[in-house]
């Protein structure tokens, strides 16, 4: 018998039951496929709630002559959008580059810290993962605007974007 409690499973002295008892608070039973079921709907759960891409505003510090701002990373549909006093920028499906430096890593960690270093290696430790993107977001009018955008574990994307004229300005998001 497994007995979960408080989000330990322990095996009980076998009695020749299948049944497994969940105790947080409340009792529940289930067996078999029921309880590999609700395993999965709650991994799925967690995985989503993981796996799930935060949408940006943009900042509106600095001289950037932005009014407004968003960059969503949400899948496949990533977007940025800068809006300016008479014109509004968009891009649509860019790419977002995954950066990390393992020989740094492995140089640091390896013989020092053989755990972390297979955290890191094995991709369970992001605090070392860099993301990047380079994307032309376009107006209606035709006008461009080139942006390049850098984040990490825990830093809000940032960066500097590049008007048709040759004028940079920093961009940040929060």
């Amino acid at each position: 018998m497994l007995t979960l409690r408080f989000g330990v499973i322990r095996r009980a002295p076998d009695t020749g039951s299948t049944l497994c008892r969940r105790t947080t608070g409340f009792e529940t039973t289930m067996k078999g496929n029921a309880m590999k079921t609700y395993y999965l709907g709650m991994l799925a759960v967690l995985t989503l709630a993981a796996c799930a891409s935060p949408v940006y505003r943009l900042s509106k510090d600095g001289g950037a002559p932005f009014v407004g701002g968003e960059l969503a990373l949400l899948g496949e549909s990533k977007h940025l959008m800068l809006e300016a006093q008479d014109r509004r920028y968009e891009a649509r499906g860019f790419t977002v580059e995954r950066h990390t430096n393992t020989a740094a890593l492995y140089k640091r960690y390896h013989g020092i810290d053989p755990k972390h270093w297979d955290r890191i290696f094995s991709g369970l430790d992001t605090d070392h993962v860099t993301y990047t993107t380079e994307t032309v977001a376009t107006s209606i009018e035709g006008q461009e605007v080139s942006c390049r955008l850098i984040w990490g574990a825990g830093v809000k994307p940032a960066g500097v974007c590049t008007d048709q004229a040759g004028a940079a300005f920093p961009v940040r998001f929060e």
